[in-house]
């Protein structure tokens, strides 16, 4: 009898429904895998989850003890993966505040057999925008799409829901930017 051997992918959403939030830590699941949970599907060669700063160490000594290294970290995000594996697990830090009003709104997605949370679309996307306010040029080929398709995709409106979000996160500038790209989607 043939017996299927979990995957990285597996054994990440195991750790993230099941490991982390027996040991206290709340996490959600952002980047590619939220995107495509809210409706635009796109490929992604990460997980990103969210995590409180102050439970980063907590969360090495899982990822450690479930064969995951620490490829790298810095003041706001944490780097894992499994040695011979090409995917990477990031885990972003915020404070309470923010994970307590995210995890509020924050829905439940099923991901490879686990039921995960992951942040209510207003929220996602203003993380996007907040990203794009950071580092526009580096991340502008992959969030300003992502905002755009999303927009799109989930009949949002441009002045009531998009706008304010950007103007709290970001600039008028990127709203722009987003603004064109959902144009070209439409036309």
């Amino acid at each position: 009898m043939f017996t299927r051997l979990p995957s990285d992918l597996d054994a990440v959403f195991a750790i993230v429904a099941e490991i982390l939030p027996a040991a206290g830590i709340e996490c959600l699941l952002i980047g590619g895998f939220a995107v495509n949970f809210h409706g635009y599907s796109r490929s992604t060669l990460d997980i990103d989850l969210m995590i409180v700063i102050d439970q980063r160490d907590a969360v090495r000594k899982i990822m450690e003890s479930e064969g995951f290294t620490n490829v790298a970290e810095h003041a706001n995000v944490t780097f894992f993966n499994r040695p011979g594996s090409s995917l990477r697990i990031d885990f972003l830090n915020t404070d309470h505040a923010t994970m307590s009003k995210m995890s509020a709104r924050a829905t439940w997605g099923e991901f490879h057999g686990k039921s995960v949370r992951v942040p209510a679309l207003p929220d996602l996307l203003a993380m996007k925008f907040f990203a794009l306010s950071q580092a526009s040029e580096k991340r502008a080929d992959k969030d300003v799409p992502d905002i755009a398709w999303l927009t799109v995709i989930n009949g949002l409106d441009l002045e009531s829901d998009l706008r304010p979000l950007a103007l709290r996160f970001a600039n008028d500038d990127v709203f722009r930017r987003v603004c064109a790209k959902i144009e070209e989607i439409k036309s």
